[in-house]
């Protein structure tokens, strides 16, 4: 066998190994409430409000679990099924911006 060939092989299994890595990172974090629970605390500590609109809890998942804008959606939206956030819509038509407010 060709030296060549074991180095590709070696470098496709660690690709492999690294798309098996994230896939099952970012499933954990869509089935962990209690991570959530504790990451959305998080953000509402540091803004120290009751209030936070969508972008700002948006950019904080992004910034406390690494994670892109389509998975930060997708774990708001597990937060309102679980009921950890629910969204404000006393003042939607005012500013026109979505408002979450924390349940726990």
């Amino acid at each position: 066998m060709n030296s060549s060939v074991i180095i590709v092989g070696i470098i496709f299994l660690i690709g492999i190994g690294l798309v098996l890595y994230k896939y099952r990172h970012r499933k954990s974090l869509h089935d962990n409430v209690d991570q959530l629970k504790k990451v959305i605390g998080m953000i509402y500590a540091e803004r120290e409000t009751d209030l936070i609109t969508q972008n700002k809890l948006i950019k904080g998942l992004k910034v406390h679990l690494g994670i892109n804008e389509k998975m930060a959606l997708k774990l708001i939206g597990k937060a309102r099924h679980e009921n950890l956030v629910e969204p404000d819509l006393s003042d939607i038509h005012k500013s026109g911006k979505i408002r979450y407010k924390k349940n726990f």
